[in-house]
Parts: structure tokens; sequence; C-alpha cells
């Protein structure tokens, strides 16, 4: 797709978060990655985001696009960039988005740039914030899943808090059953009927298993319909408005509170 340009103020604030002294790249990573996309480093004598800066001026000035900055955006965060320092990657990618919000673009975790509704003003985020949760708390949702409507997940769209959401399920019933798988596998361990981990009843009846089942499919529906998608061409073509979002969040919520009525399954201790 075509990348919308970026102004100057937008440009200075990808190089200040990129450059950040605290939660940024070093300066010897900087320029790698400026060599990796063989972007001129005219200025390397000076502070990480001024160096950065200048160099994606001196492009965008050269070519007159700014194309040279969504490049260098899109190789530094090119998955394997985040498995040395995966929270580093993940708050710079977080707050490099917070800026392409303004040009209705955001940057995901598969190194790839996707359309988004564009924010207007800053106040654009506390709107989408407050528009989802009313939403929900008109539904009675599940804690839960109001913790994943946060500020800094809205900023991304409302995908990011469905699709955490959608993890929050993994995330609850690994603390339940101390298992450690994740997604579908993880479902089907721990709901089995022959040997649960995690039980919503009594499992003595054909009903009560089926309810068990039940209950073992939708949460792996939920990974298949959210969880899965990352990769896949659904993900591209899945553009979630707020009424999509409160929909499927309150599946989820549901399914927080059937986890809620849960008991845990005692293990026998291994000798």
């Amino acid at each position: 797709m075509g990348l919308p340009a970026l102004s100057q103020p937008q440009i200075e604030q990808i190089a200040k978060v990129l450059g950040d002294t605290g939660n940024g790249f070093t300066g010897s990573e900087i320029g790698h990655h400026l060599a990796q996309c063989r972007i001129p480093d005219p200025d390397p004598g000076l502070t990480k985001w001024k160096r950065l800066h200048n160099a994606f001026c001196a492009s965008a000035n050269n070519d007159k696009s700014t194309n040279a900055v969504y490049a260098f955006l899109q190789h530094c965060f090119e998955p394997a960039q985040g498995l040395q320092n995966h929270d580093r990657y993940e708050r710079m990618r977080l707050e490099v988005n917070r800026v392409l919000m303004f040009v209705g673009v955001e940057i995901r975790d598969d190194g790839k740039f996707y359309r988004i509704t564009e924010a207007e003003r800053l106040s654009e985020v506390r709107r989408r914030t407050k528009q989802l949760r009313d939403q929900l708390a008109g539904y009675h949702a599940h804690q839960y899943v109001l913790n994943c409507c946060k500020e800094e997940l809205l900023a991304e769209d409302y995908f990011h808090a469905v699709h955490e959401a959608a993890k929050s399920l993994c995330d609850r019933v690994r603390e339940m059953s101390g298992l450690e798988a994740d997604g579908t596998e993880l479902f089907q361990t721990a709901f089995s009927i022959r040997d649960p981990h995690i039980a919503f009843n009594s499992l003595r009846t054909e009903s009560e298993k089926n309810q068990q089942n039940g209950l073992k499919e939708m949460l792996c529906g939920v990974i298949h319909l959210v969880r899965n998608v990352t990769a896949h061409e659904l993900r591209i073509r899945w553009d979630i408005n707020v009424n999509d979002a409160v929909d499927i969040l309150t599946q989820i919520s549901y399914l927080h509170k059937m986890l809620d009525v849960c008991v845990v399954v005692p293990r026998n201790p291994v000798t």
C-alpha cells in the first residue's frame, strides 16, 4: 500500500523514540541500522535522536519522500529484531505507533504496515477508550476484559484490545492449571474430559461432559478467530471497528465469567 507522507514534527518524534536514552537504540545500533537501510549518516557525532532526525530529513529531502523513514522502521521492527530485547522492541513499537496513528498507519508485530482509523487530535485515543469501555460497561464486562481497554492499546486501534483480551484467556488458564502450553493445545489439555486440570462441573454425566467440551471449544474458537490470525491474510483484511470489538470482547468476557465458576482439579503428586 502507498504510505502517507510524514510531517517534520512526526519525523522528529519518531527519531526521539528510537534514539531515547533509556529505551531506544544504542549509538552503534543506530549506525548499524542506518547502514543496513542504506541511509546516509551525515552527523554521527550528534546525540542519538538528532543523528537519526538529520539522517531521516536528509533522505526525505533528497528523495522528496519519507519512504526511507518507513523502510527504516520496517527494518527495525522486523520480528527477529525483537528476539534479544522483546520489552524494548514492544515499547518502541508502541511509541512509534502513537505517532503513526496521526497518519492512519501502524506497524504490527509481523513487521508490516497496516491502515487504521486516522486520529485527528490527541484526545482521539481517550475518545476511543471511553467509547469502548462505556459500551462494555453496559454489558457488565469482566474486569479481565476491561483491563485490556487501555489508552496505550487503543492508540493502535481496536484490534489490539481484542488481541490482548484473547491472550488474557490463555494467561488465566495457564495460571489456574499450572500448564505452560499456549493456545488450543493449552485448552485441550486443561479441559480434557479424562484427565482435566480445570473442571466446569463434576463431569459425572454426559451433559456435564458436553458442557466441559463446549467451554473448551469456545475457548479454542476465540484463539482461532483472534489470536491465530497474525500470519494470515485474514488479519490484513480484518478491520476492527468499535462494534466488532464490543461483540468479540463481550464473548471473551463471558468466557472469563465461566472460568470464574470453574474449579482447579487437584493433581496427584509425582513420586
